[in-house]
């Protein structure tokens, strides 16, 4: 196994302790393990393209993943005089960081078929650990009290697993739920019992640690994912069923623990992501065209109000929940146009390749349901969520 191969499974097996490790630097600024070694990674796709001199192939997703990337540098240096020059290198890290996660759809169509099946299992093994650690932390570490120095809020009895927070751990659980789901269903149709009967153990346990989240944009990312699916595999006549269903398994969540992030029904919550929509909007209204620099929502929300001692560390200060008006905040309405492009190229790619593999219909139904917990959470722009977009659009791509 050459030496790229071997270190993206290891930046694979990597990926369940990520935020886990995360080490956090002074003005908000973080980096993981997994950042280290999808940079080792791309340093060594590099290489080999310069030693060999082969070309770069950037697939269907190539021009849009430029256009938005040049986009985003465009919004940062024209806010060069407000920022300054030290805000805005610490800004342009995260547009660096989302060009390198970026990058793994290349590198991942490079690869020969016959590893690129390879990578779904060890996908499914990776997401596994992840599911695993949830159930662990959610009976032996049930909050982030701790950790709240660091910017983590506590949650209280809901699942968070290594993720350290229960919304986006919920999104990644509803991804990981349509994986596993297509895949052992391709071994079930193939009649290899042992394996689908593995996968879809792993399948149901994840289904249950969606709603262990609480996380309501989760269970709804859970109905419109299942939806998708079922429309895509022309099975209209389950989603009444499917929807009564997914609705009705909430009344069975463990009531012992009652707290507010445990009810469904809380308002808290509600009320401040009202607030940091107002605020989100009052920030793009600075600058509707380009933004206020891409990922300089911070620093932007800072002159609005946001006067916490922790403003320079604590994870809400660096975005608002709903990750359109994330865009159009920090790169406005041209910055929109050019993530819709992103968008719209994922779903056609996924389309025209809906009856040649499993993961176009896993990307087509899992985007569907991202993009509407994107309005509630900004799962969009959570890297750990667009690791998994990125690796399934190239595993989609495949021939």
């Amino acid at each position: 196994m050459g030496l790229l191969k071997a270190l993206f499974i290891i930046f694979l097996l990597a990926f369940p302790v990520t935020e886990v490790g995360r080490v956090p630097l002074p003005n908000g600024v973080a980096f993981s393990l997994n950042d280290i070694l999808l940079v080792a990674v791309i340093l060594v796709w590099l290489g080999s393209h310069i030693l060999k001199r082969r070309k770069f192939v950037f697939g269907k997703l190539g021009k849009p993943i430029v256009v938005f990337s040049v986009i985003g540098l465009m919004s940062l240096l024209v806010n060069l005089p407000s920022l300054g020059v030290n805000n805005l290198f610490i800004s342009s890290l995260y547009l660096v960081r989302w060009v390198a996660y970026a990058l793994i759809y290349v590198i991942v169509s490079e690869f020969e078929p016959k590893f690129k099946n390879k990578i779904s299992y060890w996908l499914l093994f990776s997401g596994s650990i992840v599911i695993f650690l949830g159930y662990v932390q959610y009976f032996f570490y049930p909050n982030l009290r701790n950790l709240f120095y660091l910017g983590w809020d506590v949650h209280l009895y809901r699942m968070f697993s290594s993720f350290l927070d229960p919304n986006f751990a919920g999104a990644f659980f509803v991804l990981f739920f349509i994986f596993s789901l297509v895949l052992g269903l391709k071994h079930f149709r193939k009649k290899e019992n042992f394996k689908s009967g593995i996968i879809f153990l792993i399948a149901i346990t994840d289904f249950i640690a969606v709603y262990l989240t609480y996380s309501r944009s989760a269970l709804i990312m859970l109905i419109v994912t299942v939806v998708t699916y079922l429309i895509v595999q022309r099975q209209k006549r389950l989603i009444v069923a499917a929807i009564i269903g997914l609705i009705a398994i909430i009344f069975f969540l463990p009531k012992s623990f009652t707290t507010e992030g445990t009810n469904l029904l809380r308002t808290a919550s509600g009320v401040a992501r009202i607030e940091s929509l107002q605020t989100g909007v009052k920030i793009f209204q600075q600058s509707p065209i380009l933004g206020v620099g891409f990922d300089a929502y911070r620093y932007a929300q800072h002159k609005v109000g946001l006067n916490s001692l922790y403003w320079q560390v604590i994870h809400s200060g660096a975005g608002t929940d709903n990750g359109f008006l994330f865009i159009l905040a920090t790169a406005g309405i041209v910055g929109l146009a050019a993530f819709l492009y992103i968008l719209f190229s994922i779903f056609s790619l996924a389309k025209q390749n809906l009856k040649k593999n499993i993961y176009a219909v896993v990307l087509f139904s899992g985007l569907a349901g991202l993009i509407i917990d994107g309005l509630f959470v900004n799962s969009l722009f959570y890297v750990l969520i667009l690791e998994w977009v990125w690796i399934l659009s190239s595993l989609t791509e495949k021939s």
